[in-house]
């Protein structure tokens, strides 16, 4: 298990076991904070009663071990990690609530012999975990859990089907693609006792609130946590790609005293547009820029790197490229860089918020005895037709938007792909208690701020914490977030849309809370630039049709791998639709099932 994972952490590796307890930790170190053998894992307490291994950063660490110390805990080491055992010291269970991080980790109580298993707000890093008649096991990665004993490797259809489905291109947690493995909720903790899972629940439950934010208040916490984000004993870097995000992270670097700061931007070639942002930006602040360019022909080969370093089936082109810079950077000597992930899903940079923002507007107004009725009209319009989501998203209740959309989807959707007729009839449960967990006790009141919500914990996990997270530490490399700091992403929640999206009708105005408090900081130029997104220039259609053509045939003609789960005579439709150019296939459809097949035959 160690060994399948060392990529993640190839500076040392570290085991545990218990003297009479059937209990063992490995952990592989990323050598961030406190370089000294002191800081590798597992790790113990004072008197060797806990153990812990613990994937990611504690940003808070520094004040609570002031705290601790205050009152007589000892510590080994100058790690970030080891507050986590004096915290639970303190406050048990409770400790999350202290921690200010992106984390995952197990901790051993042998006094109680349980493990104590927890897992940050947001998700950015990964918990997954096994269940059965020989125990528990968790891990950061699928294929070091594949391979015990007892885990049932057959297909989950219910998470297939849910990864198949509309903005989707991971499994969403905490499903996996497998029946015997599971992810553990972003913001959740679970007990294991005596190989069992004995609780599992939800530790983070943000406000939704509307107040005032001033630009003030919002540049104060997004300073700070940039700050916080600044500290390790080794050198980090910074992604610059030009854009709002990454020109405002390394300028909150420069301006609070970082020196000769290294960024790194990405394209296709030298003479991409995007790069040129990033050339501007850095000259402005005097930082070492570099760029890499990417390689098409090894494309095809490291999204297949990436795919069996996962474990499931991913599609996102991105990630392929965020694999290469990654790459470079560490060959450039840095194992962590800060990157301006998450502000779009915050502060709605996406031209589809604006869309959002004008629903919003007009919902408040519709009488709630019209909502049956525009549910019963939507039934009736063509699946392919907008009106029909709208129609829907108007008429669901609070809280239910997202679950309305997905329902719909996944009736039709499932009872064409799947083979067992039960799949379709499990759908509204699936959706269910896959996005049920999120509103259980408060929900924003405009729809545009729930949609997101789900955006950013759920729908867009490929792209800001997945993305964050695993072509990164396929390169041994470690990408911190500012913008997914818990204090940035409840104040962001906690802002009215109006003041995000100032003009539905012009993106050029979207985010406008954050550029107007950024003007002075970012030239207007680059603040009011069209959106582009990373690796804007490449799409799934292009790629499917061009450069992995022939993998992608070969794939489609040989079906195995889905059989007995999926209705193979539909799937080659599809592909037939999708060759000729006609009919409702989507080219993400396609490039998902591509995926699935690519990964299942890996793995």
């Amino acid at each position: 298990m160690a060994d399948l994972q060392r990529h993640r952490g190839p500076d040392y590796q570290g085991i545990y076991t218990h003297p009479r307890n059937c209990v063992a930790l490995s952990h592989a170190r990323l050598s961030i904070n406190d370089l000294a053998p002191q800081g590798n894992q597992p790790m113990s307490n004072e008197d060797g009663t806990l153990w812990l291994i613990c994937n990611g950063e504690i940003y808070n660490h520094k004040s609570l071990r002031a705290e601790l110390e205050k009152v007589g805990h000892q510590f080994k080491s100058h790690s970030d990690s080891e507050v986590i055992l004096h915290l639970y010291e303190e406050h048990g269970e409770g400790l999350m609530d202290r921690l200010r991080g992106m984390f995952a980790f197990v901790l051993y109580d042998s006094r109680r012999e349980i493990f104590l298993c927890a897992r940050d707000r947001l998700g950015k890093k990964p918990f997954v975990y096994a269940e059965n008649e020989w125990g528990f096991s968790a891990a950061s990665e699928i294929p070091a859990l594949k391979n015990l004993p007892g885990v049932d490797v057959a297909i989950d259809p219910a998470a297939l089907g849910l990864y198949l489905l509309r903005n989707l291109r991971h499994v969403p947690d905490p499903w996996t693609l497998y029946r015997g493995l599971r992810r553990l909720n972003p913001g959740h903790a679970m007990i294991v006792r005596a190989g069992r899972i004995e609780k599992i629940w939800r530790y983070w439950r943000p406000d939704f609130a509307v107040r005032p934010v001033s630009n003030e208040e919002l540049l104060s916490v997004f300073d700070e946590t940039v700050a916080l984000r600044k500290e390790a004993d080794v050198e980090v870097g910074a992604l610059l790609s030009g854009g709002v995000d990454s020109s405002a992270v390394v300028q909150a670097m420069v301006a609070q005293g970082a020196k000769g700061v290294r960024t790194y931007a990405m394209g296709r070639d030298k003479d991409d547009d995007e790069l040129p942002r990033a050339r501007q930006m850095a000259a402005l602040l005097g930082v070492r820029h570099k760029e890499f360019y990417f390689h098409p022909e090894r494309q095809h080969e490291q999204f297949l790197e990436l795919l069996k370093i996962y474990g499931e089936p991913i599609m996102l082109l991105p990630l392929v490229f965020a694999y290469e810079l990654c790459l470079n950077i560490r060959a450039d000597g840095l194992k962590a860089v800060i990157t301006g992930h998450g502000a779009d899903e915050l502060f709605y940079g996406y031209s589809g918020h604006n869309n959002q923002a004008l629903i919003s507007t007009l919902l408040p107004f519709l009488p709630d005895f019209l909502k049956p009725v525009l549910a019963a009209a939507a039934l009736r319009i063509p699946e392919t037709s907008r009106w029909r989501e709208a129609l829907l998203a108007a008429s669901a209740p609070k809280g239910q938007v997202k679950t309305s959309l997905y329902r719909d989807e996944a009736r039709r959707l499932w009872k064409f792909l799947f083979k067992d007729p039960k799949i379709a009839s499990q759908a509204d449960e699936s959706i269910e208690n896959w996005l049920g967990v999120w509103f259980e006790d408060s929900c924003p009141e405009a729809f545009i701020d729930e949609s997101n919500v789900v955006g950013l914990m759920h729908e867009n996990s490929h792209s800001v914490t997945i993305a964050g997270d695993l072509p990164a530490m396929a390169a041994s490399v470690e990408v911190r977030a500012p913008f997914l700091d818990q204090e940035l992403v409840q104040l962001a929640w906690r802002i009215a849309y109006q003041k995000k999206i100032r003009n539905w009708r012009n993106p050029t105005f979207n985010k406008w809370i954050l550029k107007d408090a950024l003007l002075g900081r970012v030239p207007d130029n680059l603040l009011f630039a069209p959106k582009r997104g990373f690796g804007f220039n490449i799409s799934e259609d292009a790629v499917l049709r061009g450069p992995w053509k022939r993998q992608v045939d070969e794939a489609f003609d040989d079906l195995d791998v889905l059989d007995g789960v999926m209705n193979l005579d539909a799937v080659r439709t599809l592909k037939k639709q999708f060759d000729a150019g006609r009919g409702p296939v989507t080219p993400m459809l396609i490039a998902k099932l591509y995926a699935a097949i690519a990964a299942l035959r890996l793995n």
